[in-house]
């Protein structure tokens, strides 16, 4: 566990504003986990309740999300979001963790709150990021963080299920969760939101995004209203069928709620390659 003391520290040690203008993948833009590298926690967050961070989005039931787990730097900064797959394992987006030390990073559970001072934490062994990230450019954006301790499970955290078989239709409701900003270009605040969509078919996501290139079999789009969907900050976060498998993981989209799709890694593509590396194997 944190100590209050070391969160004091912490809070000592500067007091950068949370501009989260470079905390998602978007399109032309650094990759998150650096861009929040050195980032520190401020007494100027909000300390008031939930309210809107994910675009457009409301705050969920306390224990709604148990396998979503914010990923901080060594000040506790959020940096993106990741799920919980095992006992010792999270899934993120590789873009959110590409040229980090495991050692700097942490995994944050069983809250809404990523400041929850007494939330249980996990530091981070290793990085297992996917051997063709960004090969092209936005696909392959997975990555596997190996944690030193085994995740303690409770009614406030646990594993989610992968989606083993690709049976998304297109006008399924899906719903991500996030720490992400309300607007573009807007400050993080502390609670986790949630909000609703539909599948959007390859072909017609990338018609709608006016882009042949970026998507693919591996990706999951979803169409959100104007005024909903991912913003800075909810890279790597859950996104979930209505039985609550994991069905994606944030990865890009356009800065924010203007009506595009929202871009996933999907879940069942990479199915393979999540188990493989769970079970130290190597992929051919």
């Amino acid at each position: 566990m944190r100590t209050w003391l070391s969160f004091v520290g912490l809070l000592l040690a500067g007091s950068a504003l949370f501009c989260s203008s470079e905390a998602m993948r978007l399109r032309g833009e650094p990759y998150p986990g650096l861009a929040n590298l050195n980032r520190l926690r401020t007494s100027a967050m909000s300390a008031s309740g939930p309210e809107g961070r994910v675009a457009g989005g409301t705050a969920p039931a306390t224990g709604t999300w148990p396998w979503i787990v914010s990923i901080q730097n060594i000040y506790s900064y959020h940096i993106c979001c990741g799920v919980i797959v095992d006992k010792r394992h999270v899934v993120t987006a590789a873009s959110c963790v590409s040229g980090l030390r495991a050692r700097n990073l942490i995994c944050v559970s069983g809250t809404n709150d990523w400041w929850n001072l007494t939330a249980p934490y996990y530091q981070v062994e290793k990085i297992h990021t996917h051997c063709n990230f960004d090969k092209p450019l936005y696909h392959n954006d997975i990555a596997l963080l190996q944690l030193s301790e085994d995740i303690v499970f409770d009614n406030l955290t646990q594993n989610i299920t992968l989606a083993d078989i690709d049976e998304l239709q297109e006008g399924d409701v899906l719903t991500m969760a996030g720490w992400g900003a309300s607007e573009a270009q807007g400050t993080y605040e502390r609670y986790l939101n949630q909000a609703s969509g539909t599948y959007l078919p390859v072909d017609k996501c990338r018609d709608k995004l006016q882009n042949q290139d970026d998507v693919d079999l591996g990706h999951v789009c979803v169409q959100m209203n104007v005024g909903q969907g991912v913003c800075h900050g909810d890279t790597g976060g859950p996104l979930i069928d209505q039985q609550n498998r994991l069905v994606g993981i944030g990865n890009w989209g356009v800065p924010c709620a203007r009506g595009y799709p929202d871009v996933y890694a999907r879940a069942a593509f990479y199915n393979d390659w999540i188990r493989t590396t769970i079970n130290g194997c190597t992929i051919s």
